[in-house]
């Protein structure tokens, strides 16, 4: 397998898809990657995945995890997030966000190569945008307000990328240091790039104002052209140029240009005031270097006016043109490769109805090789099928007990308390099935019964003629307010008979609490009876 096949090859991290291989460092390699989300939702990212030589080195491993957790922390236009970190038995990767644009070294050396100087203006603006990240993290405090004092130790133009909205973005928290860090770095130890570190770095005590003396090189460098140690012969001559201090000037780097006409008279006023600022940022006297970035973007940005996002877009999309149609190619190459193992647009997004009720949803099957997404979950129609059957039996249940409850009202407790059965149903049997009916219209009448004085019974209809007007027995008001059934028609008749053979009892005299007879209407035969103390007396217009 060839290395340009090697960096193609997709691989699956988590719930990340690792497309080609766009950068490699000393101690991770940079991918083009894509958050795999449901229904097809996916979103460029840039992960950086550990070396997988040192992916078991545990001081490695602690360091990735410190940059997860400090730049997590720092939220700021000019700061590129940390989104996610993942780690597998195998694999530690820290996700960014992706920043489509250019890295700041490799916009130097695109400018050094075709003779072109940067603007003034547009360097001012891009070391402001830098030391406003950097203010940001050197001030971020912790969830319960305590300062982390980070310090970012390798500000240099790798970890600095210009988007081409005109954005500077600082990034690469991986050796940075802070108190709330897992990994403590020993003392008298260098981390970051010796080229753009401070005197007190080179001796393993970095502190925040190191971050703004690698700033005021890497601003050097921009204005100038060309690296400041790059005459340096080796490490040791480089280091003890960085501790003694013996930095040229600005001016001085760009006197002989100046001499050809390089620079115009406006240019060399503006370098002329911002060489001090530059200088005092390259201090290696602690106390006379800047205390904090905001001091030093606020000299910077009185001395000379920053140029605009448009101004510095415009000028990164000329000057990396290639660089940024090399990763648009990329990009559209990639997604290109993705877009082919999806499935078709109206049949992925679109969930078409086959019937009333019936969602039909298609296969999607894997859409990557290396990514597998689950099938339309089969427990949601056999949920739904459950919940419609239940609603369905609890509605018959309902409507069961409504069916058998119909024609009944519900027995008051105290009716049956009070007055025994037989004397219920023999009230029953003397009550007209309809009191509202008017006595001198017997056909008006559903039973008529009258006594004679031989004590038999006679009806003034034909027991057919009484039936065919006798009305449904949920319509006698007397039976409802008993809560009792319609006595058979022979028991009535019994009931009659029993009753006309008793001699009627004399009136007497009403209880106090009773109500007087002639205070009820003279044909109101509901009850038919009224009380003697505890002796039940029958109306005899009611027989």
């Amino acid at each position: 397998m060839t290395e340009d096949s090697e960096k193609r090859r997709s691989i699956t991290v988590g719930r990340y898809l690792l497309h080609r291989q766009i950068a490699r460092g000393g101690m991770a390699t940079i991918h083009i990657a894509r958050l795999m989300g449901d229904e097809g939702f996916s979103r460029i990212v840039a992960a950086k995945r550990l070396l997988p030589e040192l992916a078991e080195d545990t001081e490695f491993v602690a360091m990735f995890m410190d940059e997860a957790r400090i730049a997590s922390k720092v939220h700021h236009p000019n700061v590129v997030p940390v989104l996610d970190l993942v780690t597998t038995t195998d694999e530690v990767m820290l996700v960014q966000e992706y920043v489509h644009g250019v890295p700041l070294h490799v916009l130097l050396r695109t400018a050094r190569d075709a003779g072109k100087k940067i603007p003034v203006r547009i360097a001012i603006s891009i070391a402001a945008q830098v030391l406003a990240g950097l203010h940001a993290a050197h001030t971020t405090l912790d969830e319960m307000g305590a300062p982390l004092d980070i310090v970012h130790r390798d500000v240099s133009p790798q970890n600095i990328m210009i988007a081409v909205d005109g954005s500077a973005r600082l990034l690469d928290f991986g050796v940075a240091k802070a108190t709330m860090a897992a990994h403590t770095t020993r003392d008298n130890t260098f981390k970051g790039k010796l080229a753009y570190a401070a005197p007190e770095q080179v001796h393993g005590k970095p502190v925040q104002q190191s971050d703004l003396y690698a700033l005021a090189v890497v601003l050097w460098e921009l204005l100038v052209g060309h690296r400041m140690h790059g005459s340096a012969q080796g490490e040791a001559e480089l280091v003890a140029t960085i501790l003694k201090g013996e930095l040229p000037t600005i001016t001085e780097a760009l006197a002989n240009e100046a001499d050809w006409g390089a620079i115009d008279s406006e240019e060399w006023k503006q370098l002329s005031a911002i060489e001090p600022i530059v200088q005092k940022g390259l201090e290696i006297d602690l106390d006379k270097r800047f205390a904090t970035a905001e001091d030093m973007e606020d000299q910077l940005t009185k001395a000379v006016t920053p140029a605009s996002s448009s101004e510095v877009a415009t000028w990164v999309k000329s000057l990396g043109k290639d660089f940024i149609e090399g990763r648009d190619k990329i990009i559209a190459a990639e997604e290109a490769s993705w877009r082919k193992t999806l499935p078709p647009l109206n049949s992925s997004v679109r969930r078409q109805t086959s019937g009333p009720g019936e969602i039909k949803r298609p296969s999607t099957g894997d859409l990557h090789p290396a990514v597998s997404h689950p099938p339309w979950p089969a427990a949601r129609k056999t949920t739904a099928i459950i919940a419609v059957l239940g609603a369905l039996v609890l509605v018959l249940g309902v409507g069961v007990v409504f069916a058998m409850q119909g024609g009944d009202t519900p027995r008051p407790a105290t009716s049956e308390a009070a007055t025994p059965p037989e004397h219920i149903e023999s009230a029953a049997a003397a009550q007209p099935t309809t009191p509202s009916a008017d006595p001198s219209k017997p056909e008006q009448q559903a039973v008529p019964v009258a006594t004679t004085d031989s004590g038999s019974a006679a009806s003034t209809a034909s027991p057919d003629v009484a039936m065919e007007k006798k009305p449904a027995a949920k319509e006698a008001p007397p039976v409802r307010r008993l809560g009792l059934r319609p006595a058979p028609r022979a028991v009535k008749a019994a009931l009659v008979k029993e009753k006309a053979k008793e001699p009627a009892p004399a009136p007497a005299p009403v209880p106090v609490k009773a109500v007087a007879p002639e205070a009820q209407p003279a044909d109101d035969c509901n009850p038919p009876y009224y009380f003697e103390g505890q002796k039940k007396i029958f109306k005899p217009n009611c027989l």
